[in-house]
C-alpha cells in the first residue's frame, strides 16, 4: 500500500454503551477532523525472582489500555456531527447510563480498522477571538478494542 496522509483516516462514532452489538450500532462521520491518534498501551506485572534468567527482569501483560484522540476545526453543519458526540459527552442521557460512553471506529485507506467502546473522559472547545475555532477530544477504551488488518 502506497503512503497515505491523515486526512484519507475516517474517524466515526456510535452512542451506544460496551455491551452494544458491532453489528447493530449506527455510525457517523465525525467531520472536518485535523487529526486522529489512537494507542495501545499495556500493564505490566513484574515476575522477577530470585532466579530469574541471567538476573534479568520479566514481566507479563496484564490489561490493555487503548486511547483515541483527536481534534478538529468547529462547524454547526448537522453533516459533521460534531454537536452529536459534543451533546452526548457534556449530557450524557440513559440509553448509556447517563455516561459519556461511545463505540469508536478508525478505519484506513486499506480497510484496516480499529472498532470498540469507549468513554470520552475529554472534550474540549477552543474559541479564540481572532482565530479559527476548535475542539478536541480524548477518549479511553471501556471493553475490548480490536484492530483488523485489510
Amino acid at each position: 500500500m502506497p503512503a497515505f496522509t491523515g486526512r484519507d483516516v475516517i474517524a466515526e462514532f456510535a452512542i451506544a454503551d460496551e455491551l452494544a452489538a458491532v453489528g447493530s450500532l449506527s455510525w457517523l462521520r465525525l467531520g472536518m477532523m485535523r487529526a486522529k491518534g489512537i494507542s495501545t498501551s499495556w500493564d505490566t506485572a513484574d515476575t522477577t525472582a530470585d532466579q530469574s534468567p541471567g538476573f534479568t527482569r520479566t514481566s507479563l501483560v496484564t490489561f490493555k489500555s487503548v486511547e483515541f484522540s483527536g481534534d478538529g476545526v468547529s462547524y454547526d453543519d448537522a453533516a459533521y456531527n460534531q454537536k452529536v458526540l459534543n451533546a452526548h459527552v457534556v449530557s450524557p442521557g440513559s440509553g448509556t447510563a447517563n455516561q459519556p460512553k461511545a463505540w469508536f471506529r478508525l478505519t484506513f485507506p486499506d480497510g484496516s480498522a480499529y472498532v470498540g467502546p469507549f468513554i470520552v473522559s475529554t472534550w474540549e472547545s477552543a474559541n479564540p477571538y481572532d482565530s479559527e475555532c476548535t475542539w478536541s477530544l480524548t477518549a479511553q477504551s471501556n471493553g475490548n478494542v480490536v484492530y483488523t488488518a485489510a
